[in-house]
């Protein structure tokens, strides 16, 4: 079993971040090895492009993109709206907060071997005033988060409810009136290539058995 947990930063949306962006978009891919990709995407509003800017100029995005030779990340002007798209791809969870991937092996029926994931995160809301303006704001404030998994989504273990699966990928749009969201997600596939191998392996043990018989057939003398 493969753990990668971290304790250092959380995985943090500025609600001035959220309120001013016409689009924010969170993605995380995992890997067969249980590491992964986690990809940002922020598009402002005509009228907010300042501050969208500012947060990428700022180092800001460093709360969900940590800068690392690891991170790819692009920062300009695209028609009406200010544009922040970028990646980074992690070993360790702990480099994205509360991220925590699980990855097992586990016996069954058949397949005998599957790899089971599971996903946690915890997506918090900063920089939140209460005040009455951004009270109101909360609920019509939203993002989306998505996880693309090694294997098929089991729909059960779907946190929050209500997040959209398509075959390996589960997709959330969540409202900013929560102070955190908690993500969770399992998904399995099973393991051919070590099953495989022990086919062939009895394939060929089944063979020199039959060859052997054969041959002891030939070369015993009959009784007469």
């Amino acid at each position: 079993m493969r753990t990668l947990r971290g304790h250092h930063l959380l995985t943090a949306l500025p609600f001035i971040l959220l309120y001013a962006a016409d689009e924010v978009a969170l993605t995380t891919r995992v890997e067969d090895d249980g590491t992964g990709v986690r990809s940002v995407k922020i598009v402002s509003r005509p009228d907010t492009k300042p501050y969208v800017k500012a947060f990428a100029d700022e180092e800001k995005i460093g709360d969900l993109l940590p800068a690392t030779a690891l991170r790819r990340l692009e920062s300009g002007e695209v028609a009406d709206s200010h544009r922040i798209v970028g990646d980074f791809r992690f070993v360790q969870g702990s480099r994205l907060g509360d991220l925590k991937i699980t990855r097992q092996v586990r016996l069954g029926t058949w397949p005998i071997l599957r790899t089971a994931y599971a996903y946690e995160d915890k997506v918090s809301r900063t920089e939140f005033s209460e005040t009455e303006r951004e009270l109101a704001a909360a609920p019509k404030t939203e993002f989306t988060y998505s996880v693309t998994m090694p294997g098929p989504i089991d729909q059960a273990s779907v946190l929050p409810p209500g997040g959209v699966v398509d075959g390996h990928t589960v997709t959330w749009t969540l409202a900013a009136d929560k102070a955190s969201h908690d993500i969770a997600v399992s998904a399995s596939r099973p393991d051919w290539a070590p099953q495989a191998l022990c086919l062939i392996v009895l394939l060929l043990v089944a063979l020199s058995i039959v060859r052997f018989v054969r041959y002891r057939e030939r070369t015993t003398p009959r009784r007469i």
